[in-house]
């Protein structure tokens, strides 16, 4: 889908309903492009100054259009540096998780079971 594109000689961008002025953006709907930047799908209008005719749009649809293009080609670095992180983690974890399970079956082993009988109250 396409979440920014240029029309009628201004910038617009999807805020998940339906396309709004580039110039009306807000944090809502950088939040919102960002989490459907994650996504495959994510298409945008190249800039052209040529294509705005207003400048207002022309500045904002470029910073935002520039963001978005320098996201989706480090998308895939990002996402293999979070899978490192996370798989590092889960190993040490579980490592850690898997030898307490170990000294605990091999402590329990020596220990005496008490009786129900054997308590005074």
């Amino acid at each position: 889908m396409k979440y920014l594109k240029i029309e009628n000689n201004k910038g617009f961008y999807w805020d998940g309903n339906a396309y709004q002025e580039i110039d009306k953006i807000n944090k809502d709907g950088l939040l919102a492009l960002l989490n459907a930047a994650e996504t495959d799908d994510f298409q945008l209008d190249a800039y052209d100054e040529n294509l705005i005719g207003n400048k207002a749009h022309q500045v904002i649809y470029e910073n935002i259009h520039s963001k978005f293009e320098q996201f989706l080609s480090d998308k895939g670095q990002f996402k293999t540096e979070v899978d490192g992180l996370y798989k590092e983690a889960i190993g040490k974890y579980s490592a850690d998780v898997n030898s307490e399970e170990l000294d605990d079956v091999e402590n329990s082993a020596g220990e005496e079971c008490v009786s129900s009988d054997d308590i005074p109250f």
